[in-house]
């Protein structure tokens, strides 16, 4: 499969969020979730730089850190991201799988980006915060979610340890 095509948009967004999540409660650096993340997608997708997760994840986590009165803690907002990425497309629920549709199928033309990303993130905090967009329930992890496809195989992948 040497013609890999394009990682959907909302699979990128979920990686780089999840990186945001996993750096700020487990023992990982940006620099290692990054590379677990690209290569995650890279396997699967036309291949991708660790700094296209690990850059946005940054200003992410620098937004989050620059928030007056936050509601939700910031580890709890990048899940409740997830959640909403994973289940909805802009305000209609997703479809993951149909009957004619794939939604982890690669696609021709790239369409995220790190810019769209973390404004994307920003957008949805201001809308949850106005109690606008779906949280996730309490307890949910992606990890935990079935049929989820290539995205559960990226989601899964182990951290390379630094020395190792």
């Amino acid at each position: 499969m040497s013609d890999k095509l394009f990682c959907p948009s909302f699979i990128y967004e979920i990686c780089v969020s999840l990186s945001v999540k996993e750096f700020l409660t487990e023992a990982y650096s940006l620099d290692m979730l990054g590379q677990k993340y690209a290569e995650g997608i890279s396997q699967y997708y036309k291949p991708i730089a660790k700094e296209e997760i690990a850059g946005p994840a940054e200003e992410i986590l620098r937004f989050l850190s620059e928030r007056k009165n936050p509601m939700f803690e910031a580890h709890d907002l990048a899940n409740h991201y997830v959640f909403w990425k994973l289940n909805f497309d802009g305000r209609s629920e997703r479809k993951l799988k149909g009957l004619f549709s794939d939604s982890f199928k690669g696609i021709k033309e790239k369409k995220f980006s790190i810019e769209n990303v973390i404004k994307d993130f920003k957008a949805y905090c201001f809308s949850l915060r106005a109690g606008q967009v779906e949280q996730s329930p309490a307890g949910w992890n992606i990890k935990q979610e079935q049929e989820i496809d290539i995205l559960g195989k990226i989601v899964n992948r182990k951290v390379d340890s630094p020395l190792g």
